[in-house]
């Protein structure tokens, strides 16, 4: 497996650590991405998550979203998935960088299913492809795309929109990195940047509805079908919006949208349970808040999020008068034993899935410490994933490698 170059930017930070994963926990990760798509695809889902839906979640553009990101704790009964997002940022910093930060002769001994990094790299650009063609029809060149952000000079991921400017030109297609509010809408049809016409925005902004007004000549263009964006708006209304996840951790719910008995009692299983908090009822979270993390139902990043076990009464009480909060059972993630320049320390970390449509594209994982996930953890950062060869006996100690990037 090649290197890949280093990010340009060093503030970009790299765990020295490797995750095994065995073969039935990837197993179980695979299954819960299809699934889960399968089911925001059925009618009486939609009609359920719709009632009382604005524009432009309702609007059907025929595209999904590339990098749907679906976040697990490694438990000892398996992965749990703890929530999913849209336009999950890091899949090249991550799912592909990450790979190169140990030797490739060790990751193919350890690890099954390595692919080639220019067969991982035009998979990715195929999905893109794909999500033109979903709008335009089956070999519909796919010729300019715009990468927006608010303020892409100020992310935090900021390195990684320059990678995927270089994937996009290296298969022919012209990019673009720019501010969200920098898209105008053509009058005579289209999203311009500048002077150029823009074929599809890959919309890294987290006004996932677009509903600022930064991104309101990008809306009416796009409810106009004058431009593809993925992941679109309604991917998050589907599958992101953390809402969701009250559906898809109750086995009940899930049977009655018509999903077959097996597949609701393994979703219901890997999915913890998730209640509105006003359903949970305030009195209740506080009893039993040390065993539920609340967090907001539109929130990002962890922003909002609380442990209960780390939280006041008066804070719960807070929140809860805030509204659209959740309450979801509390998941301890796994751990790895990371080198770092002050000695071996004891981390925790996620899992997270990249997926497009049912298929997961690539694996990494956020090593960290804290309340909740902060790549900015002295010794934590991405770390690579490897879904190890053997498939029987017990998960073997993360291993640590050194970083030579």
């Amino acid at each position: 497996m090649p290197d890949l170059p280093a990010p340009v930017d060093p503030k970009v930070p790299y765990a020295r650590s490797l995750i095994a994963l065995e073969q039935s926990d990837y197993a179980q990760i695979l299954r819960t991405v299809s699934l889960l798509f399968r089911v925001s695809r059925r009618p009486e889902f939609e009609r359920l998550v719709d009632a009382g839906a604005a524009q432009p979640a309702l609007h059907r553009p025929g595209n999904a979203g590339v990098f749907m990101g679906y976040d697990f704790h490694l438990t000892e009964d398996g992965p749990r998935l703890i929530e999913i997002n849209t336009n999950a940022g890091g899949a090249l910093l991550n799912g592909l960088h990450t790979a190169a930060l140990c030797p490739p002769a060790r990751l193919a001994c350890l690890c099954s299913g390595l692919q080639p990094v220019e067969a991982m790299e035009r998979r990715i650009v195929r999905t893109f492809e794909a999500e033109y063609e979903a709008v335009h029809g089956a070999g519909a060149p796919l010729r300019r795309v715009a990468i927006a952000d608010e303020r892409p000079a100020q992310q935090f991921l900021r390195e990684e929109f320059e990678l995927f400017r270089r994937l996009f030109e290296r298969a022919g297609i012209e990019a673009r990195i720019c501010d969200t509010s920098e898209l105008a809408r053509d009058p005579a049809g289209g999203v311009r940047l500048g002077s150029e016409t823009i074929d599809l925005v890959y919309l890294r902004d987290t006004d996932f509805l677009l509903e600022t007004p930064r991104t309101a000549a990008l809306r009416a263009a796009y409810l106009a079908g004058e431009v593809v964006v993925t992941p679109a708006p309604r991917e998050h209304h589907l599958l992101a919006n953390k809402a969701r996840l009250a559906i898809f951790s109750d086995p009940q719910v899930l049977t009655a949208l018509g999903v077959a008995p097996e597949d609701a009692e393994f979703l219901g299983r890997v999915v913890p349970e998730t209640r509105r908090l006003e359903a949970l009822g305030l009195d209740r979270a506080a009893r039993e808040r040390h065993a539920w993390v609340f967090k907001p139902g539109a929130g990002f990043a962890s922003r909002g999020v609380y442990r209960g076990d780390k939280i006041s009464r008066k804070k719960l009480e807070e929140i809860a008068a805030q509204g659209g909060y959740l309450a979801q059972r509390h998941i301890e993630p796994g751990a790895v034993t990371v080198a770092t320049d002050t000695g071996s320390q004891r981390m925790k970390f996620d899992v997270r899935a990249y997926a497009y449509r049912e298929e997961v594209l690539l694996l990494g994982a956020r090593v960290y410490q804290g309340q909740v996930t902060n790549l900015r953890t002295p010794g934590g950062g991405f770390s690579a994933i490897c879904v190890v060869r053997d498939a029987g006996g017990e998960a073997p100690e993360p291993r640590a490698c050194r970083a030579s990037g």
